[in-house]
């Protein structure tokens, strides 16, 4: 279970709703018009000339350059336009087939008030439409309108030792710690999480590096099927409800060109009736890395490896009183070798173990809660997809990679998958056979990628794929839905201004 859950609330029994494709035509042009309106802002020829003037130039074309802003601010941005469709949904409880038309548009201001001092302010517009009633849309992939970045910045330099430099930073923000696994800013899911409080990196002239934060997480709203579907604005919120809160530390080269980190996560939460119903969990998340980076002719490694204590209940109700014990686990294992040669290839291995849960009658909870940590990387496309995550899953398998040019790359990913604890449900499928007599092996997931930048650093095209071959589990668990192997697509394309 994630940090932040995303529920899909209940849907009407009758008929689809007709709001996605009764608004196709403004969604098209809302997605032309993004990029349409950044290039009428610029003044004179370069507005209407932008995108012969980027195939041309050595800089791509920027915002704040066309605007010819003073140097104390910059001004920049993105918009992403994405088509997704999945077949034969594997969540219970829904059917048929899945899509959605998702729109990002991302607009910074970043304003400098003194040597060491900056103000940065981010928003977001993250919007789905096509959905209708067996869609499985939520708040990960629609937040309409909200500021998910506002806060003060403070940039200093040699303060401890010669060449050290400290980020401190107050407010509402977004950040990326470590391997990505359990906080990041997210990037393929179509709305970004965001925190509120106060953070800190150090970073020394050798290469160490120490981080620490302490956040109130903040909660998208609203989180209601139908408000999610229509895409309704409704700013976000945060309370002492929930708190989040962490210290990171990163040593380079410990041994042979590996580096170390070491880290500790707290999540803390509480009811509050009418306002916010949890499952009150009190857990510490202590890990170890091991990372030697991939590079051209060598092998490259990462270990991982988290333990998760503490205790919670079982639901969110509020008549839920019991304590649970916690102790869960999860583990990520990776080895790989890259060719000196022009299309730079790399053939790794993967495996990765997150615990289940099966036994729900001991007074103890052993599945893994991956805080707000982002699956793509590790497990493949989630938004409408998102079969895999860290709980309850075994999962190995090799991944191929290859970079012809600096504008090209694409992966290709092949996973074998079981179930740890075979009574709980499997990764994020919602799957479950309480008796576990439908075995362990859930079945094969192989996932491929394709980026290319149609102007480089400027727009960028995307597209991929995953199918799903069930196996046993996912064929006769007494919940499974039945209908075939589950197979995703996607087409993307980001323009960044």
């Amino acid at each position: 279970m994630s940090a932040l859950s995303f529920p899909s609330a209940t849907r009407p029994p009758s008929k689809r709703r007709p709001h996605g494709r009764r608004r196709i035509a403004g969604t098209i042009g809302l997605a032309t018009a993004a990029w349409a309106s950044v290039a009428a802002l610029a003044p004179g020829p370069q507005g209407a000339a932008m995108a012969a003037d980027t195939a041309v130039s050595d800089q791509p074309w920027r915002l704040d350059r066309a605007l010819a802003t003073p140097d104390w601010l910059t001004l920049s941005g993105e918009h992403r336009l994405r088509y997704s469709t999945l077949v034969n949904q594997f969540r219970p409880g829904l059917s048929g087939r899945d899509e959605a038309l998702s729109l990002r548009t991302l607009v910074r201001a970043d304003v400098r008030v003194g040597p060491a001092w900056s103000l940065t302010a981010e928003l977001q517009d993250s919007r789905a439409y096509l959905t209708g009633d067996q869609s499985s849309v939520n708040t990960s992939m629609v937040n309409a309108v909200e500021p998910i970045q506002a806060h003060l910045r403070y940039d200093g330099r040699d303060l401890f030792t010669a060449g050290d430099r400290l980020d401190l930073r107050f407010g509402r923000q977004t950040l990326d710690i470590g391997s990505r696994r359990l906080v990041a800013r997210n990037r393929f899911r179509n709305a970004i999480q965001s925190f509120n409080g106060v953070s800190g990196h150090w970073r020394g002239a050798g290469g160490g590096e120490v981080r620490g934060f302490y956040f109130l997480p903040v909660r998208p709203r609203p989180s209601g099927f139908d408000a999610v579907s229509d895409n309704r604005v409704r700013f976000d919120r945060e309370d002492f409800n929930l708190q989040f809160w962490g210290l990171w530390l990163h040593r380079p080269d410990l041994i042979a060109g590996i580096g170390v980190e070491t880290y500790v996560y707290g999540l803390h939460e509480r009811d509050q009736p009418g306002v916010y119903d949890s499952r009150d969990r009190q857990i510490y998340t202590p890990g170890l890395r091991l990372v030697r980076p991939p590079r051209p002719g060598a092998v490259d490694l990462d270990l991982e490896t988290n333990l998760q204590l503490g205790h919670r209940h079982a639901g969110r109700s509020p008549l839920d009183t019991e304590r649970l014990s916690v102790f869960a686990h999860a583990h990520h294992a990776a080895i790989g070798y890259t060719w000196a040669t022009p299309w730079r290839p790399r053939l790794g291995l993967n495996l990765d173990i997150g615990s289940g849960d099966g036994d729900t009658g001991n007074g103890r909870h052993t599945r893994f809660d991956c805080l707000f940590g982002p699956r793509r990387t590790d497990f493949g496309p989630t938004g409408l997809y998102g079969l895999l995550g860290r709980e309850n899953l075994i999962s190995a398998g090799p991944r191929l990679s290859i970079q012809p040019t600096d504008r090209l790359s694409a992966h290709v990913i092949w996973r074998a998958n079981w179930l740890e604890d075979r009574a709980d449900a499997f990764a994020r499928s919602g799957v479950r056979d309480p008796g576990g007599l439908s075995g362990r092996f859930a079945g094969h997931q192989v996932e491929a990628r394709l980026r290319f930048w149609l102007l480089p650093g400027q727009v960028r095209l995307e597209a991929g794929a995953a199918v799903f071959a069930n196996g046993r589990f996912l064929a006769t668990a007494p919940n499974a839905t039945g209908a075939g192997t589950p197979a995703y697509a996607y087409t993307d394309i980001r323009l960044l201004f």
